[in-house]
């Protein structure tokens, strides 16, 4: 979640009090460890404003005028947000100003909503090689097809936000189903919110992020005796409070489903009526279930996993059966082939596996069904950053599930994948990039088989979220199968 918080002319043309409004700002991010940044608006008035109207009673005019930043003053406030451990984030509205953003280093380039059919600007700013976020309000979806291919031919990182330029923003026209519809059409960028509500009502915020939007932005200020803020900015205790909701949030929707504690201590487990001796096979009628579900032994539902199989130790009566008690030699044949089957895909696109990389089979609905559903996973690092090989079968396919956390980049190595992000398919190509943001359901397959590379933050254990719940009554070591190669 990255939030801006947008100073626009809330400075009022002063560099003291802008940093103020920084430092309430700063304050409320290191306190939640927020990602987030500071956004200022600068124009070269000289050159904006046409000459018979500069001053002029045109709207705006007065305004852009009364809260001027000369160059300096505006290197100043930039400076002072970087210094604060915030990102700088700038909206130019002129071609002119782009010079002075890049001379000063700023970090993040935000297109408003009335500069984003403004195609000089539009062209010259997809030159420039910046995080780029883009509002999109009063845009056609056939409009931002045309501002995303420009974007995306440049091949920069970039990002839509929905935003309704209404002043303060009724909650009857928030229209927040379109943040889903902007998801559904561009599903590999990062879609967010600018919200213009007013604060002296219940925050519309939570609920865009709780829809997907993984970027917030919301004017904000600081009341003095002699400041007041606009009914669409809020002050920082007031921004406090839509972060605490937008946290709680992340904490629901966090994590992987799974069955609770409670449950597991009313479970079955699998316990013999006879003493089974080294060699002899398994039958139903030796067995019975009673709680307590031992740590380690098979529970009710695993007997088509135990009967006619044999046991190799001897087990007493009344003894749990666990699955080091028993042989299954067809599994250790069907694992023993994809092993085989994945060392010569791997052979043969020269691929690299070392004894300090972690190997894994992702058998999503178990190893009998692994040749159709599941993947070869590599972990090579995982830190601050992740990075993982992942390798395919020929007709194996992956199934639908996002990340609450991590963000991910696919880039195809060999063989042929196909991407579906949000229900829209993208063949994957050598040397090109393809980021995953979070929250974005995604799902891949393969016709001949692949090998991708995976790069992204850190993988966290249980952040997978898969669409088909039925994945998770599987036990995770009936999922996720550890090997060497």
């Amino acid at each position: 979640m990255f939030y801006i918080f947008e100073i626009a002319n809330n400075h009022q043309g002063s560099v003291s009090h802008a940093k103020k409004i920084i430092d309430d700002f700063a304050a409320l991010a290191n306190k939640y460890e927020l990602n987030a940044g500071v956004k200022l608006q600068f124009r070269n008035l000289d050159s904006f404003i046409h000459p018979n109207y500069k001053n002029s009673d045109l709207k705006y005019v007065k305004r852009f005028n009364d809260t001027r930043l000369n160059e300096d003053q505006f290197g100043e406030i930039v400076s002072y947000i970087k210094e604060k451990g915030l990102m700088s984030v700038s909206t130019p509205f002129d071609n002119e100003s782009l010079p002075l953003f890049d001379k000063l280093g700023v970090e993040v380039l935000k297109i408003a909503s009335c500069s984003v059919d403004d195609w000089p600007l539009l062209e010259e700013v997809s030159d420039i090689n910046r995080k780029i976020i883009i509002s999109t309000g009063g845009a056609t979806i056939k409009h931002l097809n045309k501002v995303y291919n420009l974007f995306k031919k440049k091949g920069r990182d970039f990002a839509f936000l929905h935003c309704i330029a209404e002043y303060p923003t009724p909650l009857s026209n928030a229209f927040l189903g379109r943040i889903k519809k902007l998801k559904e059409e561009f599903p590999d960028i990062e879609i967010g919110y600018s919200t213009h509500e007013s604060p002296k009502l219940k925050s519309v915020s939570p609920y865009a992020v709780a829809m997907g939007a993984t970027i917030l932005e919301k004017h904000v200020g600081k009341v003095t005796d002699t400041i007041s803020l606009n009914d669409y900015s809020c002050t920082v205790d007031e921004m406090e409070t839509v972060v605490k909701e937008i946290e709680f949030y992340n904490i629901a929707f966090a994590g992987e489903f799974s069955t609770s504690e409670a449950l597991t201590s009313l479970k079955r487990g699998v316990y013999l009526k006879r003493d089974i001796n080294k060699g002899d096979t398994i039958l139903k009628e030796d067995l019975y279930y009673a709680m307590p579900l031992i740590r380690g032994c098979y529970n009710a539902s695993d007997i088509k996993e135990i009967i006619g199989k044999q046991a190799n130790v001897t087990i007493k009566k009344d003894g749990p059966i666990r699955e080091a008690h028993i042989v299954d030699k067809n599994r250790e044949k069907k694992l023993k082939d994809i092993i085989d089957d994945f060392n010569e895909r791997l052979e043969q696109a020269n691929i690299t596996v070392t004894d300090k990389d972690d190997v894994e089979l992702s058998a999503h609905y178990g190893l009998d069904n692994f040749r159709e559903t599941g993947a070869l996973i590599i972990s090579k690092i995982n830190r601050t950053y992740c990075k993982k090989i992942i390798a395919m079968l020929s007709n194996q396919s992956h199934p639908t599930h996002y990340h609450l956390q991590k963000e991910e980049c696919f880039e195809l190595l060999d063989g042929d994948c196909t991407l579906t992000l949000n229900g829209r398919d993208i063949e994957l190509k050598k040397g090109i990039p393809i980021l995953i943001n979070r929250k974005v359901r995604h799902s891949f397959r393969t016709k001949k088989g692949c090998i991708i590379e995976e790069v992204s933050t850190t993988h966290i254990k249980g952040d997978s979220i898969y669409e088909d719940l039925s994945i998770n009554k599987l036990e995770l070591k009936d999922r996720k199968i550890e090997i060497k190669l």
